[in-house]
């Protein structure tokens, strides 16, 4: 697999010319000069060079070679390092000549510059030429060929043209701000760094590469996004890319980092890790890890009295043909679990029996699609996500369609700690539709918590709606039932506050008093400062 590009940032941009190209345009007509001697503007670069970045370890003499004296030698890199040096970033200097500024090519690989996606004015060019590279500053294209002002361009600083064929890259100072570049249109083939950040922002593993799985993904993106799902990224689809990463970041999933932490750490201690579940092996850890996470929030909300939650912890409704938990009264009653009582008791033992449905349904794999066997292929029927819930089951609860509107405004569903250390498929990401079972089958693998909330309200009011509940193929793992009653309690009470350290007394005054007779005299570090007689 390629190494995954870095992502151009959306962020700080402008729309002015970069300084580094205003220095080079104030040398256009700089020349060589004929014969033995040099143009001092040209042999005086690197001398500025080592000035600036005279901190630099090894830089002044790199700079004081004898080949800098001449202006016969190649000095594109050493133009474009002076102007960059003027605005105030340092050029390419690695530990070999070839990393460094006045090889040509060496702009292409350093850290500290940036690959952009299209050419903007003021982006350094790296290209191969007769001879070896160049490097010289894009102005405008045209047509088969970009204009780019640079040194040793005929052996002057002049705007040139030169073919696109021959770039090997358009570049960036990381640190300067990012220019308002327009985005190309992408789609299957295609590769680069708009390519990871169009995954990242989509939630999958961002390696540059427009491959099948970023197709299925970009496609039931768009149908959840209700856009036409054809795999191509242009304008809509990139504009909608850009309004699901403002309600990522304006959003959040309802537990702090300190407590997702420590929840990964129960897990981790629980013998629950390692149990392996019928015909399926052991859990994932990042599922045992995200369905622990999403029951904390659920916690919470039951405490605050959120409906959905009230529901989920309602005791067990003695009909076997609508409750999970009263077709499995005999499963719960065998590992002392009582479900005859609302509250926060039974609302974990439905999560215990979530936790096995999943590993039944999908051994725990959150990008799971529909069962490939089965005809139902429309939005409202095919099934997704860890339990396989179709979005059909919305009928059986006013609390579930609520579920839909508030998880596409934040779509925070603690994604990250589900997929961790999961490759997904193109055909698991697929979905199927439009409308809001499109919308839903893309959250459920996007937003698993979201998909963990429907399943479990469905279990209480629709449970024929899964075979294996229907055969009772589901475990009830005790453990899980402990594992859970930790988390319930960090979610609750919180981390054991650490005691701050005492803070010594400072500037207080004791009082002694000396009984004694005769004469006494009181000396500090030989001064003496009282005296009874």
């Amino acid at each position: 697999m390629m190494a995954a590009p870095q992502a151009v940032a959306r962020t700080t941009r402008t729309d002015e010319t970069p300084p580094w190209l205003a220095v080079m345009k104030t040398l256009t007509g700089t020349k060589e000069v004929s014969g033995p001697e040099a143009n001092p503007v040209i042999t005086g670069m690197t001398t500025e060079i080592a000035r600036i970045w005279n901190d630099v370890p090894g830089m002044r003499a790199y700079c004081d070679q004898p080949a800098w004296d001449s202006d016969e030698t190649a000095w594109c890199g050493v133009a474009a390092g002076y102007c960059l040096s003027e605005a105030g970033f340092m050029p390419p200097f690695g530990a070999t000549d070839t990393d460094r500024f006045g090889w040509a090519q060496s702009w292409a690989d350093d850290p500290n510059y940036i690959e952009l996606t299209t050419p903007v004015p003021g982006a350094i060019v790296v290209m191969t030429r007769s001879g070896g590279g160049h490097v010289t500053f894009y102005e405008s294209d045209a047509g088969s060929n970009i204009n780019c002002r640079g040194g040793n361009q005929s052996n002057s600083v002049n705007l040139s043209a030169y073919p696109k064929s021959s770039v090997i890259g358009y570049f960036w100072p990381k640190l300067a701000p990012m220019p308002d570049q327009p985005r190309r249109e992408l789609s299957k083939g295609d590769t680069g760094p708009d390519v990871a950040e169009l995954q990242t922002s989509l939630g999958i593993p961002a390696d540059g590469d427009f491959g099948a799985i970023t197709e299925a993904q970009v496609c039931s993106f768009q149908a959840a996004a209700k856009l036409g799902a054809d795999g191509v990224v242009g304008p809509d689809t990139w504009a909608a890319v850009d309004d699901l990463d403002a309600r990522m970041a304006a959003g959040e999933n309802g537990l702090s980092d300190e407590l997702c932490g420590m929840i990964v750490e129960l897990v981790g201690q629980s013998p629950l890790a390692n149990y392996s579940w019928p015909a399926r092996g052991k859990a994932p850890r990042a599922y045992l890890n995200g369905v622990a996470m999403a029951y904390a929030v659920a916690v919470l909300e039951l405490e605050e009295g959120f409906p959905r939650a009230v529901e989920m912890a309602q005791a067990e409704r003695a009909d076997d043909q609508t409750d999970a938990l009263t077709w499995y009264r005999s499963e719960f009653a065998a590992k002392g679990m009582d479900n005859s009582q609302p509250g926060l008791d039974t609302l974990r033992h439905l999560f215990v029996m979530m936790i096995g449905l999943g590993m039944r349904e999908s051994s725990g794999l959150y990008y799971c699609g529909r069962d490939t066997t089965a005809s139902n292929t429309s939005s409202d029927t095919c099934e997704a996500g860890l339990f396989q819930t179709s979005w059909n089951i919305r009928s059986c609860s006013v609390n579930i369609q609520p579920l839909l509107v508030e998880y596409w405004d934040d779509p925070n569903g603690f994604l990250p700690a589900f997929q961790e250390g999961l490759s997904p498929t193109a055909s698991g990401l697929s979905s199927f539709g439009t409308g809001d079972g499109a919308r839903y089958q893309f959250l459920a693998k996007f937003a698993p918590s979201f998909h963990a909330f429907v399943t479990g309200i469905g279990m209480r009011k629709l449970r024929k709606h899964w075979g294996p509940i229907n055969r009772k193929e589901v475990t009830i793992n005790k453990d899980a039932d402990t594992l859970l009653a930790a988390v319930q309690a960090l979610a609750l009470e919180g981390p054991i506050p650490v005691p701050p350290e005492p803070i010594p007394p400072v500037g207080e005054v004791a009082t002694v008093d000396i009984v004694t007779t005769g004469k006494v005299i009181i000396t500090i570090n030989g001064v003496t400062i009282g005296t009874n007689g």
